[in-house]
């Protein structure tokens, strides 16, 4: 990775007219595009065409086609509706061409309401972890550029078989107090490790030679503002895998125990053929 500020740069595409914008992918040192990135860029661009800023309450992407982290991208937003309290927006992400994500997307007026949430599950604290054992999920091999989080994986329970898994994470950088960057960040790192559940049961890992993990589709829910400087807990549950595809949910609670945000998503998840 970058410097922070470059970094941060490279989630904001630069509007080229009305609804149209063009960005770029920042150097994660991995092969492919990383969802989560495109993620954040849609959820950017889309803000960029409210006329007054609203928090984003939804981000709903498939994913459609692969694409080259070293050339350019396209974000064209359409607006569906602004009304009172809600406006939608729509994104398609391609790339010379080929469309590789269409999302959709919903910015809400906060407002009053009755409130209640699961509760927050018991594990060790990340700085516990940290200091007592191997627990960061690596996503680099290089030490000198980490990927842009800390991802601190909790043990599991029992034979390490079942299909739950939680994971800390925070930025390894300070992130502005700005409420659209903060929901931009958590889109982020909303795609990194979703999918630990349903690995599993399975007795797999991310390193397994042979092993093909991509995200097809992916969702999620803001409940509650954050501060994606803190640690947050994402707690995911992969009620199933089959027909080469592996699903899950994850509760995301901050430090305080409250729930701030849902994640869904379906991947591919199989053997790739052998040579």
């Amino acid at each position: 990775m970058t410097e922070d500020f470059d970094f941060i740069c490279a989630l904001q595409p630069e509007r080229i007219d009305e609804l149209r914008f063009r960005g770029i992918t920042p150097p994660l040192n991995i092969p492919t595009i990383y969802g989560g990135q495109l993620m954040a860029q849609v959820m950017h661009s889309a803000a960029q065409t409210l006329d007054n800023p609203r928090p984003a309450h939804y981000l709903q992407a498939s994913f459609i086609a692969s694409g080259d982290p070293t050339k350019p991208l396209d974000f064209e937003v359409r607006k569906l509706r602004d009304g009172k309290s809600t406006s939608n927006r729509q994104v398609e992400v391609s790339q010379a061409g080929t469309t590789l994500l269409a999302a959709a997307l919903s910015f809400q007026t906060i407002s009053e309401g009755y409130s209640h949430q699961v509760p927050m599950p018991a594990v060790d604290r990340p700085e516990t972890l940290l200091a007592t054992g191997d627990h960061e999920m690596q996503f680099s091999d290089d030490d000198n550029a980490p990927f842009p989080f800390w991802i601190v994986v909790c043990p599991p329970t029992s034979d390490g078989r079942e299909p739950y898994s939680s994971v800390w994470t925070k930025p390894r950088f300070n992130a502005a107090e700005d409420n659209l960057l903060q929901q931009m960040l958590f889109a982020f790192v909303s795609d990194a490790s979703i999918l630990q559940a349903a690995l599993q049961p399975h007795s797999l890992t991310w390193e397994d030679p042979g092993l093909a993990i991509a995200t097809m589709n992916h969702s999620l829910w803001f409940h509650r503002s954050l501060n994606i400087n803190d640690w947050h807990l994402m707690h995911s549950v992969s009620p199933s895998t089959h027909d080469g595809r592996a699903f899950a949910t994850a509760n995301t609670f901050s430090d305080q125990g409250n729930l701030v945000a849902t994640i869904a998503q379906e991947g591919i998840l199989r053997r790739r053929p052998s040579q």
